[in-house]
């Protein structure tokens, strides 16, 4: 009995282990490897036409003091809030991050959104409003929103 019941033992865990390598492969192959991040205000409104610079950046989670890396910029000109851009990601961006990081490693992505001043003056420009919630987005393949807000 003592032996059927080892057998048996391993026998579920080698088929544990077999059974849960493929899960992780599909997990990493179902990954997006685009962000859809979504700028919105309060309701829709026109605002002066405007080029503005949308930036992902990645940092390791648990590393303290350090810059974040940008991964991805994207131009984008702007008439009305709310306006969707979709940043692209390489399939090697963790190989951008710096200081190095390890492919299990926890990352925090952001984004930013900075206007080009050029013809606008201060009160029509848009900005982050980093009040209402921090620009994060993670690589789930949903629309995210980022809250934005005129400046004063």
């Amino acid at each position: 009995m003592k032996k059927i019941a080892l057998s048996l033992g391993l026998s579920l865990t080698a088929l544990t282990g077999c059974s849960s390598m493929p899960q992780t492969d599909h997990i990493k192959a179902n990954h997006s490897s685009a962000v859809t991040v979504e700028f919105v205000g309060q309701g829709n409104y026109s605002v002066q036409p405007q080029q503005g610079t949308v930036s992902l950046y990645a940092v390791e989670s648990r590393m303290a003091d350090v810059p974040a890396t940008l991964i991805q910029q994207k131009k984008v000109q702007v008439s009305q809030v709310p306006f969707r851009v979709e940043l692209s990601l390489p399939t090697d961006h963790l190989k951008l991050i710096r200081p190095p990081v390890r492919s299990d490693a926890e990352v925090t992505y952001y984004v930013t959104w900075e206007s080009d001043m050029k013809n606008l003056s201060g009160k029509d420009a848009i900005v982050i409003d980093y009040d209402r919630k921090f620009p994060r987005v993670t690589l789930n393949g949903n629309t995210q929103q980022i809250y934005l807000r005129e400046t004063k």
